[in-house]
């Protein structure tokens, strides 16, 4: 049974009166209701928030990763163009649900800020670490929003769902909420880039977003664009490109995802190189380039990166993923801290098994193969503990 918007956020505030969500749930709902007050009213909101305390909240803040929506949101995009392009309606459904599910993963975590902002207005501001951790996932979101909200056009196959949501939102919550939002009446742009060739709609023409998107689409007789190959990804993370060779890196990867998933990667591993760093050093220029800024200058030899380059993937209480760029092949390692006990598997393929680890004196090591934007999937468990996943991209 399908539940309309509005009657699932009365359903939420009803289990928030009764009391029992987790408090990353409490926040989320209290949230929702805050942003959606001239629809749903702020019944309980307060009660809620008084109930949260201070610790609750901190042990809350230190199992957030500031960079975890990136892949949710990705795979969302990829999974508004199953929709689009599926030619079973229920086969469509079921891609059309999976990735609005991924979406409204960006929407909670917007809520779950707002309501940290109320609570800080009840109890007092949060200091030390907690405020360090609330302003890392607050900078995340933005850069997340920086480098997804240009690309709002991959979600207008799911615009009646994004409409909805948006239509409850309080007025000023709407043009910040870009994933609900941005592009939310262009739905006649899809028809436009058909191969049928039919005459863009109303909305197409006096559009100028569509039409901007329309004349960066090749002709369907055009040849095949070439991708960035493990060369050029090498070059970009070596600050090497050319600012020819930005702009090029900077209007692909408008259009192509793979690609900028690929980019992303790289300058996720230098964003966890630089908070890591950050707790013994003082602050240096941020190490990650990126081909929305402008070209680096000419480096001299000592400022060009070893042969080999190790990027922080994860870097938990009882654990360190690090993955290691040595030419064109990578490796990953899975460093215990002091104390602990992992065991590890990595798959490069669903299915297949698992690579072989070696152990060593930096902890588990596997042997990746060739690098350039390939993925992957990681599996560790410390001791009897439950098992972390995640994919990455080398």
């Amino acid at each position: 049974m399908v539940v309309d918007p509005l009657s699932r956020y009365q359903a939420r505030r009803e289990q928030l009166s009764r009391g029992g969500l987790s408090q990353g749930d409490a926040l989320e709902v209290i949230g929702d209701l805050l942003r959606r007050g001239d629809r749903l009213g702020g019944e309980g909101v307060e009660q809620a928030l008084r109930g949260l305390s201070r610790g609750e909240l901190e042990g809350w803040l230190r199992s957030r990763e500031p960079e975890a929506l990136q892949p949710v949101l990705l795979r969302a995009a990829q999974e508004a163009a199953e929709a689009a392009l599926g030619e079973d309606v229920d086969e469509s459904d079921v891609w059309r649900a999976s990735a609005f599910e991924g979406l409204t993963a960006r929407d909670r975590a917007e809520s779950t800020l707002r309501a940290i902002a109320r609570w800080e207005a009840v109890h007092g501001a949060l200091q030390g670490e907690p405020a360090a951790r609330l302003k890392a996932l607050r900078e995340g979101l933005e850069r997340l929003d920086s480098a997804m909200s240009p690309r709002a056009r991959w979600f207008i196959p799911l615009n009646s769902q994004r409409r909805s949501e948006r239509d409850l939102l309080d007025a000023a919550e709407r043009s910040r909420a870009w994933w609900f939002s941005a592009r939310a009446e262009c739905d006649d742009f899809l028809g436009a880039l058909s191969p049928r060739g039919d005459r863009p709609g109303a909305h197409v023409q006096g559009c100028r977003e569509c039409q901007e998107d329309l004349a960066k689409s090749a002709p369907v007789d055009a040849p095949p664009k070439r991708h960035l190959s493990a060369d050029d990804l090498w070059r970009f993370d070596m600050g090497t490109l050319s600012a020819a060779e930005l702009r090029w890196v900077d209007g692909h990867t408008e259009k192509c995802l793979d690609c900028a998933q690929a980019i992303w990667a790289l300058e996720e591993g230098d964003e966890a190189i630089s908070q890591a760093s950050s707790v013994e050093h003082e602050p240096s220029a941020p190490a990650a380039r990126t081909s929305r800024a402008p070209a680096p200058a000419m480096r001299g030899t000592g400022a060009a990166r070893h042969a080999e380059q190790r990027d922080i993937l994860e870097d938990r209480r009882d654990f360190r993923v690090v993955l290691v760029r040595e030419r064109q092949r990578a490796r990953l390692l899975v460093q215990p801290l002091p104390g602990r006990t992992v065991t590890a598997a990595v798959f490069l393929a669903p299915g297949k098994p698992s690579l072989k680890p070696q152990p060593g004196p930096e902890g588990l090591q596997f042997d990746l193969g060739t690098a350039g934007g390939r993925s992957a999937h990681l599996m560790v468990r410390v001791g009897n503990n439950e098992i972390f996943e995640r994919d990455f991209t080398f």
